[in-house]
């Protein structure tokens, strides 16, 4: 039988890319951690990682067993929460803006869910602004938004420059305006392009405008159009633009986490920690 404690450990280093913060996730030392992938090795009789430098990667085997282990935790959890009174079996609300939802929201919920199958989640997609006035309002537990004035008890989580996108086939008419595909007035990321675009009239114009953003990113994929994100959420199928389109350089965006006043239920607390380890992970992969 497999140990599944020997198996977190295995998953702590594929989540967080390293037997150092793998050994802080499972609250065991470094060394404590390689024992058990070494203790799983002996017993698969295959080897799971591969030393690259000061990294490890994966073997093929290693691939193998992620979604095997996975299951595993999951079931374990799910019984741990259905027969005992260890595990959380309440409900949270969470909100996110739909930009960050496309990139981060499957991968929030999967981490969630392994470890807290019995929680219900329930998700809000609005813009920054208005979700911090439903944090402060106590309308929803936890909130992944943008930083801007006014926020209270925000968390920095990730720190990146915004960056004007199109997609890849787009062609702007030389001398022509750039079309632009934004956001709603109070969209944090519109009013920083206005900003960044005052001192250079007739250089863009706005061709498309949605408080959603699966509908700018439609826009956008189409070639039709120009908008703004983080440089961390740029797709394959996206390509950034700047001076040479006669486009200003933009400021740094910050992400984190804001939370309903008083104290956080373990609900509201277990989804923070998934949503760092999702968007580290999200870093860790692009690096």
């Amino acid at each position: 039988m497999l140990d599944t404690d020997q198996l977190r450990s295995f998953l702590a280093i594929v989540d967080t890319g390293s037997f150092t913060r793998a050994g802080e996730r499972v609250n065991k030392t470094q060394s404590a951690v390689s024992m058990h992938v070494r203790r799983l090795e002996e017993q698969l009789g295959c080897a799971l990682f591969v030393k690259q430098g000061r990294a490890a990667k994966l073997t093929n085997e290693g691939e193998r067993l992620i979604e095997f282990a996975r299951r595993m935790m999951q079931v374990e959890a799910g019984a741990m929460a259905a027969l005992s009174r260890k595990g959380l079996r309440g409900a949270v609300r969470l909100g996110i803006p739909d930009d960050y939802a496309e990139s981060f929201l499957a991968d929030i919920l999967t981490s969630f869910n392994r470890r807290h199958p019995l929680v219900e989640v329930a998700v809000n997609c609005e813009n920054s602004v208005e979700l911090g006035a439903q944090v402060h309002a106590g309308a929803i537990d936890i909130a992944l938004v943008t930083d801007h004035e006014g926020l209270q008890g925000f968390e920095l989580i990730r720190e990146e420059p915004l960056v004007w996108v199109a997609a890849k086939r787009f062609k702007p008419e030389k001398g022509a305006p750039i079309p632009l595909a934004e956001g709603s007035p109070s969209c944090l990321w519109r009013r920083v392009t206005d900003a960044a675009l005052r001192d250079r009239p007739g250089a863009t114009h706005g061709l498309f405008f949605s408080k959603n953003y699966t509908a700018i990113g439609t826009v956008v994929r189409a070639g039709l159009a120009v908008t703004v994100l983080p440089i961390g959420l740029v797709g394959d199928d996206l390509r950034v633009l700047g001076a040479d389109e006669g486009l200003p350089s933009l400021p740094l965006t910050r992400m984190g986490l804001i939370r309903a006043p008083g104290r956080a239920s373990e609900e509201a607390t277990a989804l923070a920690e998934a949503i760092r380890d999702a968007i580290g992970a999200a870093a860790r992969k692009a690096a």
